[in-house]
This record gives C-alpha cells, structure tokens and sequence, in this order.
C-alpha cells in the first residue's frame, strides 16, 4: 500500500470556508544502467517528491495545484517546470502550468506496460511520447477539457514567452537567440478521445492537431508554420493483456521537411510480473533536420508488494538517414546503440 502524508487545512474566503488536502508522496529509485558506444555502466539513484492540494468550494466547484520537485529542478529555461493548477466543475476542467497539450492529451503512449529505472523503453529513437510542440516556447500549457459520457474534447495553448523560443519539440533546430523583437504566433492545440467497454475489456481511440505558425522564429525573423496530427488507440483485457498503436503527421513549411511517425506496443501482466514492448520509427523527406530513426523497447517488472518493484529494461535504437540534419542542433550519426537498466523502485 502506497504511504501517502496528508494534511488538512482551513482556507477562508468571502464567499464561506473550504477545505482543502495536502498530500506528500514519493518514489525512489536505486540500480545499475550501461549500454553499447559511450554509454558507461554505472550505478543510478533517483529520488523524486510529489506535493498535490486538493479542495473543494462551497459551490461545488473542486480545485487544484501539483508540484513535481524532480521536474521543477531539472526545469532550466522553463517557467515553473513541474507546476500544474486545475480548476473544473460542471463547465469542465481548467488547468494551467506544465502539463499536456491538446494532442498528447488525446493520444495515448505505446508504452502500456512495465517500465525500468532509466527509461531505457521509452529513450530509443523510435519512441514518441505524442507531446509534439509542447514546450515549444516556455512549457506553460492552458488546457481546457469537456466530457460527457465517455466522449472528450480539449482544446490547449502555448503562448510566445517573448524569451527564447526552444525549438527543440522535434526535428525543428534550436534558435539559441532571443526573439524579443518578434511575437510568435502560439501552439494551438485540438483533441477529442473515447473510452468504451466491452465484455471483457476496454478500448479507447484518440484524435489530436496541434500547430503554430512560427515553427522557428529567431531574431532574423524566420518563421515555419508547423503542424502535426495524430491518431491513436488502445485496449486492455481483463485477462492482463493491453496493445495501443499511434500514428502522426508532421508538415512543415518549405519543400521537403515533412514526417510522420508509427508506433505499435503490447504488454502482459500475469500474477507480480509485467512485461512490456514497443516498437517506433520516424521517417522525415530528405529536408528535415532530424534523421529516420527506429528502434524498441522492452521492459519487466516484478510487484513484490508494499510499493517495493524490480525493474529490468532494455532499448535499442538505429539511424538509417541522416537527412538535413547538420542544419539542426545535432547531425545524425548512422548506426546503432543500446541502452539497459536493472534495479529497484520503491513507491512511498
């Protein structure tokens, strides 16, 4: 049973009085991790602390805040990493801060089971976590949510921070100057999903559009309109088997600099043992600044009870074109690497 700290508080306003949780939970991790090229096999610890507050008002309405202080520290050149804030009633549900974009709300991963202390499963080059363009700019997302029945929508947007704009959601090169004397257009962002049942089971399928029109603005004023569209779907079985596939569509401005990604998992869960897999691939026109790239993960995991888990996992990635890529951050080396990861997870 996960140990979870809470706290009551009072909160006074002038409408009346509400109250409001406080709960303190943790997860720390301890192992071992290498790979193959210059990767390095050497111990990993990881320790990462989660406060949420949670109320309700008098009216009705339930609100909210999370904060993440393992994101919040990683979060350099981010406004308040790690930080969300919800308000929701019968109108739907507000929340502002880091979290998901339109599109990576609608879609679901294909990681759908296991997981290892250094994300080897989800690091490969063919994996896509479905967040695309989000944290284009500052990483400040303003989602708004409405479901009825078992129908969603979302609408979200991501505002020019007037900074510096990142760049880096994909395969667009990093600016690396200040656009002050440009405002950039936002990242708008649509979704819709379905969550069903069936004897036996249950299904989910999800649709997503996310898109800017200022892909890359730096100080010379050199835009790219930028859109992607996904798809996805899901289901679990009662009987501890789970499958999700997704698919998306990058257009960029200017000849050449299109892409689409595909992505298919599965996993198993039998008595304490969870097993995993999931193979991606990127295929971008010879314009782009990123490389086609593929490759899988594979994860296990063994539930001793208590919150304490054994993790193993393991990924594998290729480079099979380099693309335009010496034009971006980074260019594209040919060939394949690995990574792997063994060792414990312990929920509190």
């Amino acid at each position: 049973m996960k140990k979870v700290l809470f706290a009551t508080t009072a909160l006074v306003a002038t409408a009346g009085v509400a109250s409001a949780d406080i709960a303190l939970s943790g997860v720390a991790q301890m192992g071992i991790q290498g790979g193959s090229g210059n990767a390095t096999t050497q111990f990993v610890q990881d320790i990462d602390v989660t406060f949420t507050m949670s109320g309700t008002a008098d009216n009705g309405l339930t609100f909210g805040a999370a904060i993440d202080l393992d994101e919040n520290a990683a979060g350099v050149g981010t406004d308040d990493a790690g930080v969300a804030i919800f308000i929701s009633g019968d109108f739907g549900t507000l929340t502002m801060g880091d979290t998901d974009g339109a599109l990576d709300w609608a879609m679901t991963e294909v990681n759908v089971a296991g997981g290892s202390i250094n994300d080897d499963e989800t690091t490969h080059r063919g994996f896509s976590g479905n967040a695309w363009l989000d944290g284009h700019y500052d990483g400040q997302i303003l989602r708004y949510d409405y479901s009825f029945g078992d129908f969603a929508v979302a609408i979200s947007v991501e505002q020019d921070d007037n900074t510096t704009v990142q760049g880096i959601a994909f395969n667009i090169p990093n600016a690396l100057g200040s656009n002050n004397a440009v405002d950039a257009d936002p990242v708008w962002g649509l979704g819709a999903r379905y969550r069903g049942m069936f004897a036996g089971g249950s299904f989910g399928v999800g649709i997503g559009y996310q898109f800017t029109n200022d892909g890359l603005d730096n100080d010379g004023g050199a835009t790219n309109g930028v859109s992607v569209t996904g798809l996805s779907a899901n289901v679990a079985l009662d009987s501890g088997f789970s499958a999700a596939v997704n698919y998306s569509m990058v257009e960029i401005d200017g000849a050449n600099n299109d892409g689409t990604h595909f992505g298919i998992g599965v996993g198993y869960t039998f008595d304490a043992i969870t097993v995993g897999a999931n193979y991606g691939s990127f295929d971008w026109d010879t314009g782009a600044f990123d490389g086609d790239n593929n490759g899988y993960g594979l994860a296990a995991v063994y539930d001793f009870g208590g919150g304490l888990t054994a993790h193993l996992g393991y990924g594998w990635s290729e480079t099979t074109a380099v693309n335009n890529s010496a034009a971006g951050q980074a260019a594209a080396v040919l060939g394949s690497a690995s990574t792997w990861s063994l060792g414990l997870s312990m929920s509190f």
